[in-house]
């Protein structure tokens, strides 16, 4: 098992045993305590998993934006070392200066345009989970109201 998985079943498990104490406290006449926790046991693990990777997918993007903020860098590095050096072999000030901002602006504006698109690709899978979850609290709300036994006088 996986340091992630293991993480996300203790947690699953911790919550599980929060709910339980909270619904015994309560004392909801005609409620199946054991058959809620049943049912809710994989939601809650599932929950659980799918946190860790989502938290795991954010590192891994800051740890992508931080190389190509690096990468990015590295290129105004050689483009200010270049300049340097075609000044000494008889370049214009002038030409130097343009290519260096060309080279500048083209780095900045990939590296931009690549930060963008991470951001969106999360925001896109952000909106993915809340679907799904929202969709999973609406099944479940249904099953929920299964478990109250009516009660006839």
């Amino acid at each position: 098992m996986s340091e992630q998985s293991h993480d996300a079943t203790t947690s699953a498990s911790s919550a599980t045993s929060k709910i339980r104490d909270i619904l015994e406290r309560s004392q909801l006449p005609g409620f199946d305590l054991d058959a809620f926790i049943q049912a809710r046991s994989a939601d809650i693990d599932a929950i659980s998993r799918a946190t860790a990777v989502a938290f795991k997918g954010a590192q891994t993007i800051t740890e992508k934006q931080a190389d190509l903020l690096e990468a990015a860098l590295d290129e105004l590095k050689v483009a200010l070392s270049s300049g340097s050096t075609a000044l000494g072999n008889g370049a214009s000030a002038e030409e130097v200066s343009k290519k260096q901002g060309d080279l500048l602006q083209n780095a900045i504006t990939r590296t931009l345009d690549d930060m963008k698109e991470m951001a969106e690709a999360v925001q896109r899978a952000q909106k993915e989970i809340f679907d799904i979850a929202l969709e999973r609290a609406r099944s479940n709300a249904e099953q929920l109201r299964s478990l109250f036994v009516t009660h006839k006088k």
